[in-house]
């Protein structure tokens, strides 16, 4: 095969599965080489692999669980972390994590990583996780934090922006000021197109760009929405897009004409087969990745709650996995893909700074121990 021009052999190990393209990894040098060392080699085949969820309890664990889509094993992980962590946000395969009051970016796969100077954080919704992925050999990251604080007018709310880059926070000039809502802290803030947008309780966006430091606040035309319906702020299509839904059905709604007048268009509408109304105690949407649609339930019937996945794809539900009832209730969900991802910083040798902390021996322990196992095992390359 090594007399194969290489974009031919490309096309025969992109149809091999993992397993496959293992073993063929051992035949001779080249061919250990060309998969496990050319990054775009690497880059094109994981681009095959749908996204798989990654989870955690909201409030720090020291089990952090990855689960494949489409495998309906037990979201379970037997190697237990030494130190509480829990997931801040994720963009272009790199977790931002906080470890001990420290925050830390890493990248599972690679198992590199870079841990900050200063930390200090509040609500932890309130955090926004960018990656500059223009330039591939020189990405850089930002984390924007938004505060909110009262004006001398009751109704009103002013926004503020901190930003966190090249080792240090500073507080943008930008500022927003508008009729007072809160912010659906429970729900992650969604980075499209360089901007990071944050939903309200009355269903408006905050939306901050990192890196031209401009904000506003987008205030679409509303579409009728229950009181009860569990909602969530997502991307699909380089639109952002609104999940809503109630036990009997799933509403999809894009927006469009963002910039000049910003209305949710239904672009879908969707039968709630997770939930059974009968027996079902408590549920909620849990992710959203423009081509799946989570849904974790508890029942009456099973002390394990029930992680469903829609594939708009091919209009099918499906039971992903389950969670044990010792799992609480609070748990953060992202729908993870795989990446070979860098940014500036980001190392596998030990920092000087930390080299005497256990927090090095740590990220080790999350990156070896921990999901990167699970993606290896399905992954491997």
């Amino acid at each position: 095969m090594n007399s194969l021009p290489l974009h031919i052999l490309d096309e025969i190990f992109f149809k091999m599965n993992p397993k496959s393209l293992a073993l063929m990894r051992c035949t001779n040098r080249f061919m250990e080489s060309h998969i496990s060392n050319d990054i775009k080699f690497k880059s094109e085949y994981l681009s095959q692999f749908e996204s798989s969820l990654l989870h955690i309890s909201s409030g720090g664990s020291t089990l952090l669980c990855f689960h494949p889509l489409g495998d309906s094993r037990l979201f379970l992980n037997d190697k237990i972390l030494e130190k509480p962590c829990r997931i801040l946000g994720y963009c272009s395969g790199l977790l931002l994590l906080l470890i001990d009051g420290c925050f830390c970016i890493t990248n599972p796969l690679t198992k590199k990583f870079r841990f900050l100077n200063y930390s200090e954080w509040e609500r932890p919704k309130c955090i926004g996780f960018t990656v500059d992925q223009i330039n591939q050999t020189t990405q850089e990251f930002k984390i924007v934090r938004i505060i909110a604080h009262h004006t001398s007018n009751p109704n009103e709310t002013m926004y503020k922006f901190e930003i966190y880059t090249v080792d240090f926070w500073r507080s943008s000039r930008t500022t927003i000021t508008c009729l007072s809502s809160d912010l659906m802290t429970k729900k992650k803030p969604v980075y499209l197109d360089g901007t990071l947008h944050w939903l309200r309780e009355d269903r408006s966006i905050v939306a901050f760009n990192p890196e031209t430091e401009q904000a506003r606040l987008i205030i679409p035309s509303q579409p009728h929405l229950e009181s009860s319906m569990r909602v969530l702020l997502g991307a699909s299509d380089n639109h952002l897009t609104l999940i809503s839904a109630t036990m009997e059905m799933i509403y999809v709604f894009t927006l469009e004409s963002i910039l000049t007048d910003p209305k949710w268009i239904l672009a879908k509408r969707i039968m709630n087969e997770a939930v059974q109304k009968n027996i079902t105690l408590s549920w909620d949407v849990e992710a959203y990745d423009g081509k799946c649609i989570v849904v974790r339930t508890m029942t009456n019937l099973t002390d394990y709650q029930m992680v469903n996945g829609y594939d708009l794809r091919v209009n099918k539900w499906d039971i992903v996995g389950s969670l044990p009832s010792w799992c609480d209730g609070l748990r953060d969900f992202y729908q993870y893909k795989p990446s070979w991802s860098s940014v500036i910083g980001l190392t596998d040798q030990e920092d000087e700074l930390y080299h005497n902390l256990f927090i090095v021996k740590y990220a080790r322990v999350l990156a070896v121990e921990g999901i990167i196992r699970f993606i290896n095992h399905n992954i491997c390359i």
